[in-house]
């Protein structure tokens, strides 16, 4: 297995009812999350997006806008790269066409998600960070992947207090 490159970059996709295309990861890390992915031969930031977004959606990227990004600490499934456990992620709102053609290996339960329905995701991560929600509950049902926590928070998709997003973020490192 190659080592983690430190680079992530993931794609918000939202439909005309404000719904978020989301799905349950069927590898490491548990949780429920747009595509993302490493950056690793795509180029760039923008060409990896749009790649994660064909090969885990089967949707082409027709607009793709930055919208937040930093260092995070979370580890992968690969050995740690050049700078560690952890990466330098980019995340963007993505504008897409097709049919969805989800990818098996890596995508279970694609579904598009009401805001307030991606609100009680994020109280399941929550409450799985507090402890209240076991591992193996959050595999079976999981809440949002908690590296995207932060992510989803920052572009006011949901709304969870500071005291939570640190909670949620010890789960990331």
């Amino acid at each position: 297995m190659k080592s983690c490159d430190n680079t992530s970059v993931g794609v918000v996709i939202t439909d005309r009812q404000g719904r978020y295309l989301m799905f349950d990861r069927a590898t490491f890390p548990a949780g429920t999350a747009p595509a993302a992915g490493h950056i690793d031969d795509h180029g760039s930031a923008e060409d990896a997006g749009r790649a994660e977004v064909e090969g885990e959606l089967g949707l082409t990227v027709t607009g793709l806008t930055r919208v937040t990004g930093c260092w995070r600490d979370n580890p992968c499934r690969r050995p740690p790269g050049a700078r560690g456990t952890g990466h330098d992620w980019t995340i963007y709102r993505a504008t897409v066409t097709g049919d969805l053609a989800p990818s098996a290996r890596e995508t279970k339960n694609v579904r598009w998600i009401a805001p307030d329905a991606l609100q009680e995701l994020a109280e399941r991560t929550v409450a799985y960070a507090q402890g209240r929600v076991t591992d193996a509950e959050f595999e079976a049902a999981p809440g949002i992947e908690p590296v995207w926590m932060q992510w989803l928070a920052t572009i006011a998709a949901i709304h969870v207090s500071p005291d939570e997003l640190l909670q949620v973020e010890r789960l990331t490192s």
